[in-house]
C-alpha cells in the first residue's frame, strides 16, 4: 500500500516484550498502542512500524525509504538496541527533522545523545497522559519551526556540498543503452577529457561571439584550443589551428545567433585523441554591463549538434560518437541541476525519434560529483534506457 510521506510517522522500536537494561520486561506493543499511536493520529499522522510494512522481501528497502522520507519518526531508545540506534543514525543523517526520541523513565542515556531532548514515559504504574501531551507538543513545534532537531544533518549537508563540488579526476564511465536499440548508448564520463580517446566529436560550449578562450584559461574552450594547436618539437605553438578555422567559418561575423553550431577541424586532436571534428555551440550571449547569460532552452544545442552529424556532408567522416559538456553552466551561470537533465533528455529524444541516426554513442562530461549524480539520475529515470554493463 502506498503511503504519503507527508502524513506518515515511522516508528522505530523493538516489537513485543523485551528486557530493558535493568532486566525488567517492557511490552513495546503496549507502548506503541497506548503511548505513541494516539498523539500521532490526533496530530493528523498515520503511524507505521516496521512489522506493519507489507510485501515479502522488501522490508529492509521499504524500512530505509520510510526512515528517509516519513515526515515524522518516533524512536524508542529504552533497550539501547543496536538496530534502533543504527536506524536513528540513518534518520539523523537524512532528515533535519522531525525525529522524536522517547524512552522509559530511568533508562541510561548514551553520551552521544545526552544533550538531545528525550521524552520520558512512565513504567506500568504511571500515567501516559503527560507523555502523549509532550509528543503532540514536539510535533507541533517541529511542523511550525524550520529549525532542525538532528544534531548532525546540517554538518553532513555542508560536508556533502563540499564533496559534491570537488572535481572528479578519476576516469569513470556510466553507460545506459536504449532498450529498443541496445547498440546505441548515452554514457556519463568523469575525469579529464584529454584522457579519453576515440570520441569522434567534441562539443565546445562558447559565447555568441565564438571567441575561444585563451590557451591557459581553465575552461574547456582553452583546452580544445591548446590541444588542437600545432606545436613544434619544443611543444611551442606554431599555429592556432582550431581558432583560425573557426574564424574562417564566421566569415566576418562579429556574433552569431545563440543555439547555432559551427564545425571546425580537430587540428592536432585528430592525431593525439582521435577527434574528427569540433562542434562549437553558441550557448551563452553577452549582455552589456551584466556579463554572459545562458540562452533559453540551451538543450536545443544538443539537438542541433546531433542533427549536424546526420547531415550528408559528414557522411564520409563516419561520425559515430559525440561528447557534450554541461553547456551553459560556466560563465553563463546556468545551474547543472536545471540544465543537466534537459541536455540528457534532448539526446534521448533525438535518438529515439531518429533510430537511423549515425550517432551510436552520446557522452556527457561530469566535472564533479554533483554533475555525476544529476546526470546519472536523469538517465536512470528514463523509461527508454537501461543500465549497460
Amino acid at each position: 500500500m502506498n503511503r504519503d510521506p507527508a502524513t506518515t510517522a515511522f516508528v522505530i522500536m523493538p516489537f513485543g516484550q523485551k528486557l530493558d537494561i535493568d532486566g525488567e520486561i517492557v511490552d513495546f506493543d503496549a507502548v506503541y498502542e497506548d503511548i505513541i499511536r494516539e498523539p500521532l493520529e490526533a496530530m493528523g499522522f498515520t503511524p507505521l512500524r516496521c512489522d506493519e510494512i507489507e510485501g515479502a522481501g522488501t522490508i529492509h528497502r521499504d524500512m530505509f525509504e520510510q526512515i528517509a522520507t516519513a515526515q515524522i519518526a518516533v524512536v524508542d531508545l529504552t533497550t539501547l538496541n543496536p538496530n534502533v540506534f543504527y536506524e536513528l543514525g540513518v534518520r539523523h543523517a537524512l532528515r533535519s527533522s522531525i525525529t522524536i526520541l522517547i524512552q522509559r523513565r530511568g533508562t541510561t542515556i548514551p553520551f552521544n545523545i545526552h544533550s538531545e531532548r528525550i521524552i520520558q514515559y512512565p513504567d506500568v504504574n504511571g500515567s501516559n497522559t503527560e507523555t502523549r501531551i509532550a509528543i503532540k507538543a514536539f510535533i507541533a513545534a517541529g511542523v511550525n519551526s524550520p529549525q532542525p532537531d538532528s544534531p548532525i544533518f546540517t554538518t553532513l549537508q555542508d560536508v556533502r556540498k563540499d564533496w559534491k563540488t570537488e572535481r572528479i579526476s578519476q576516469l569513470q564511465s556510466f553507460p545506459y543503452r536504449f532498450k529498443s536499440a541496445p547498440h546505441k548508448q548515452i554514457i556519463v564520463v568523469t575525469g579529464d577529457i584529454r584522457e579519453w580517446r576515440g570520441i569522434d566529436v567534441w562539443v565546445n560550449s562558447e559565447n555568441s561571439n565564438l571567441q575561444m578562450a585563451r590557451f591557459f584559461d581553465r575552461t574547456l574552450s582553452a583546452i580544445i584550443r591548446y590541444e588542437g594547436a600545432s606545436k613544434d618539437e619544443n611543444d611551442e605553438i606554431v599555429e592556432d589551428t582550431i581558432a583560425i578555422d573557426l574564424l574562417a567559418q564566421l566569415r566576418g561575423r562579429q556574433s552569431v545567433t545563440p543555439g547555432t553550431i559551427y564545425v571546425t577541424t580537430a587540428g592536432a586532436l585528430a592525431l593525439t585523441k582521435g577527434v574528427k571534428k569540433v562542434f562549437h555551440a553558441a550557448t551563452v550571449y553577452g549582455v552589456p554591463g551584466s556579463g554572459y547569460q545562458t540562452m533559453a532552452e540551451v538543450e536545443k544545442c544538443v539537438t542541433a549538434a546531433l542533427r549536424r552529424i546526420d547531415q550528408p556532408q559528414f557522411a564520409d567522416d563516419h561520425l559515430r560518437s559525440i561528447i557534450f559538456p554541461m553547456m551553459g553552466t560556466g560563465s553563463g551561470g546556468g545551474k547543472v541541476e536545471n540544465v543537466g537533465p534537459l541536455l540528457i533528455q534532448a539526446a534521448i529524444n533525438y535518438i529515439t525519434a531518429n533510430p537511423n541516426s549515425t550517432v551510436e554513442t552520446v557522452y556527457f562530461s561530469a566535472w564533479n560529483h554533483r554533475d555525476l549524480e544529476i546526470c546519472t539520475t536523469a538517465l536512470a529515470n528514463s523509461h527508454v534506457l537501461e543500465r549497460a554493463g
